[in-house]
């Protein structure tokens, strides 16, 4: 693969360095690739070439950081003729097009329709990964799951149905999201979209959980939730304040404010997920079993658990800010795609975190308190 030379993006024009990147990205054949070097992760440029180009590209880093990036950018070479023809996509499903409580039932219906071997493609304006698991729960390990294009603001997935001769053989799902989708299942799970794309269980089942499993659900669930969306919607904000501050000087502060709230936050579940998590399950294995040894002193989750709380109500300030800044993320009139959806995507956030400090705040920590005390006086 021939490079045909490197831009030094530092010394371009800002307005002019994204649309002089794009015209020598234009300008190559297939085959063909260039390298970018900035003095910043220019990751926002990937989005935005993903989303006016397509996936016809890649991007790979060959400096990354801390002071200098350099990544070289190639145009996809022409499909080999040789090789083995795969069957084309029957159709493409607009997910966002159809009514809420109809999107999952019409995909299983197209799903089921498909001779082994065959495929779909679906488009969706978040990530539908909940569909993953309830396709996995309801059908089994009979198909298989190829993202083209994974955000931020569109994604498309090829669903195909296994040959004949692998529906019966582990095909290429990973155990644990059988294993997970089986839990969910049994868990009553709802998959389904709500209007606003979040979903979630039933709330009057969750104090029948086992900790351990609640623990688990919160990661599978809501961490992973912010781990796939921290740094596209990170990139999303800079994107939408490069391209808009100027006549909307606040985006620069919801780029600012957004950044330094979704790192508390991972730091956050990294914390949970590191210290307090893995102490709850050995104190549900202790209860179950009271020769089962601990590696932390029963009767001292009170401190964590406190400062765990302190995190969320710092995290619901930092949102309720962002949220006065973008006016209940609210987008003026003459806004375009990017900036309406960046403002969708905050909103959708917001939802999903409610939600998952609800579980812990009333239920996951309580209860996590309790078996605590209890395993003290014993």
């Amino acid at each position: 693969m021939a490079t045909l030379e490197t831009l030094d993006v530092t010394k371009i024009e800002p307005r002019l360095k994204h649309p002089t990147v794009f015209k020598h990205f234009d300008a190559l054949e297939a085959g063909e690739s260039f390298i970018i070097e900035n003095d910043h992760d220019p990751k926002p440029l990937y989005y935005e070439l993903l989303a006016e180009r397509g996936n016809i590209f890649t991007w790979e880093y060959l400096q990354n950081g801390p002071e200098w990036f350099m990544v070289q950018i190639a145009k996809n070479p022409a499909e080999e003729t040789n090789e083995e023809a795969k069957p084309e996509p029957k159709e493409t499903l607009d997910v966002t097009k159809i009514e809420p409580k109809f999107k999952h039932p019409t995909i299983f219906q197209h799903f089921d329709a498909l001779n082994p071997g065959e495929s779909f493609i679906i488009d969706n304006d978040h990530d539908p990964k909940p569909l993953y698991y309830e396709l996995l729960a309801e059908r089994g390990n009979i198909f298989t799951w190829e993202y083209l294009q994974k955000g931020p603001e569109w994604y498309k997935v090829l669903i195909a149905k296994n040959p004949a001769e692998k529906q019966t053989a582990k095909g290429a799902i990973p155990e644990k999201d059988v294993k997970k989708a089986e839990l969910l299942k049994e868990k009553g799970v709802k998959f389904g979209c709500s209007d606003s794309g979040s979903n979630s269980a039933k709330s009057d089942d969750f104090d029948e959980w086992e900790l351990d499993e609640l623990a688990d659900y919160i990661v599978e669930k809501h961490h992973q939730y912010i781990k796939d969306s921290a740094e596209a919607l990170n990139d999303l904000a800079i994107k939408v304040s490069e391209h808009h501050g100027t006549d909307h000087p606040e985006l620069h502060r919801v780029a600012t404010q957004t950044h330094h709230f979704l790192q508390d936050l991972l730091d956050h579940i990294a914390n949970e997920e590191g210290v307090l998590f893995p102490v709850i399950k050995q104190g549900v294995a202790k209860r179950r079993n009271p020769e089962e040894k601990t590696t932390y002193e029963v009767g001292t989750l009170d401190l964590p658990i406190r400062v765990l709380l302190k995190d969320h109500e710092i995290a619901n300030e930092d949102l309720n800010l962002i949220r006065r800044i973008t006016h209940n993320f609210t987008p003026p009139k003459n806004a375009c795609n990017s900036f309406s959806f960046l403002y969708g995507k905050l909103k959708e956030f917001e939802e999903d975190l409610n939600e998952h400090f609800r579980l812990e705040n009333d239920y996951l920590f309580p209860k996590a308190l309790e078996l605590d005390r209890q395993l003290a006086e014993a």
